[in-house]
């Protein structure tokens, strides 16, 4: 186990859309109104397509990416403003009448945003959820379960991108906001309480018949990227994991409460990811590394099982990956500047969850285009955003 001072709590903590990319670009919106049907559509002539977005009075919102074609046609989504939901027609990536949406635009179904408090049996806990589900969309329910654990004294808000990305894609998603204090520190009851919110969802009236908690997956950022592999090698419902620069301190736990995560990596035998950066892997201004690399997600993906995939984010620091590092605060000042945007790391992480889990949930192999085919190395190697590694 590796036991760090007090000072590298703060240092680890874990914790824009992107509307395409390509020449071409165009992006278009439009608000039903009640009883009236409203058009959205982007195209491009080579490009990777602008995202629509549509609105009704009903008040949810949905994305529909707008489809590349092969020339310069356009893509139109047909909306009903009375109910505010909208299924796209898209006969190019982003559509949601697709076999492959292109996971960097939101995808085709409409979802509803909901707060509520669960009170966690195995630990007493009463944790605040923050969940999104479709309301419709090309395909019904049930939908697989996503949850998104937060970083060291980093707000759940500051995932809710993943979240909302998700939904639109046709997922269940949520944030459960454990309890992760300073003082006794336990990241075994983080995992029981993040697991907290399956059985919330398997429970909550509003989401009967929408989620299928046998089919979740577990994706987190630092500390809740450790949490997620610990709530992956309890429960058997996670069957795929994605995570966001994990990082794998004990700080100064004991190896009962917070065991190396790293470790229990090789007795998974579901899929895995690992996103990360290296920025981070030594010492910043305040003498703590925020993803030390004795303890980052390169360490945890030595020992994954295969499937599993590592992505390198070049520029990215540790908080590169939250929604948005400018109103992350004085936290986020413990980590070393990074040179890449933190739109352009958001919108590669978001983008890879979500193809993440359509490959390894949905099992829609498509998908590997994203990840480590054609579509990645174009976006991502050749453009220098990230280096990516699979076995």
């Amino acid at each position: 186990m590796k036991h760090l001072p007090a000072l590298a709590l703060l240092a680890f903590s874990s914790a824009s859309l992107a509307a395409g990319c390509g020449s071409g670009d165009t992006a278009a919106t439009s608000h039903g109104t009640s009883g009236s049907a409203s058009t959205t559509g982007s195209g491009n002539a080579g490009g990777g397509g602008g995202a629509a977005m549509t609105t009704g009075v009903g008040g949810e919102t949905s994305s529909v990416g707008g489809g590349a074609t092969t020339g310069t046609g356009t893509t139109t989504g047909a909306t009903t403003g009375a109910t505010g939901s909208s299924t796209s027609g898209s006969t190019g990536a982003g559509g949601g009448m697709m076999a492959v949406a292109d996971p960097d635009l939101d995808g085709p179904y409409p979802f509803k945003e909901i707060d509520d408090t669960t009170t966690v049996a195995a630990t007493g806990h009463m944790v605040p959820i923050h969940a999104a589900y479709p309301t419709g969309g090309p395909t019904a329910g049930p939908y697989p379960v996503i949850l998104v654990a937060h970083g060291f004294q980093l707000p759940p808000a500051q995932y809710n991108g993943y979240v909302k990305r998700l939904a639109s894609f046709g997922y269940v998603a949520l944030t459960a906001d454990f309890p992760a204090s300073l003082f006794s520190v336990n990241n075994v009851e983080n995992a029981k309480d993040l697991l907290g919110g399956l059985d919330w969802a398997a429970t909550k009236a509003e989401l009967a018949g929408k989620a299928d908690v046998n089919k979740a997956g577990a994706t987190g950022h630092s500390l809740g990227g450790k949490v997620s592999i610990i709530a992956a090698s309890m429960d058997p419902r996670i069957k795929a994991s994605i995570t966001l620069d994990p990082v794998d301190s004990s700080m100064n736990c004991t190896p009962a409460n917070c065991p190396d995560a790293s470790s229990l990596v090789p007795m998974l035998t579901i899929p895995t990811g690992f996103l990360g950066e290296t920025t981070d892997a030594t010492a910043g201004g305040f003498g703590q590394a925020c993803a030390p690399a004795a303890d980052n997600y390169t360490t945890f993906y030595a020992g994954a099982k295969t499937p599993s995939l590592a992505v390198t984010v070049t520029g990215a620091n540790h908080m590169s990956f939250l929604d948005d590092t400018a109103s992350c605060g004085f936290t986020c000042s413990f980590c070393k500047m990074a040179t890449a945007p933190n739109a352009q790391v958001n919108s590669l992480a978001k983008a890879y969850v979500v193809a993440f889990y359509e490959r390894h949930l949905r099992g829609d192999l498509g998908y590997d285009t994203y990840l480590t085919g054609a579509k990645a190395q174009a976006r991502y190697v050749t453009t220098n955003q990230a280096t990516i590694e699979s076995k």
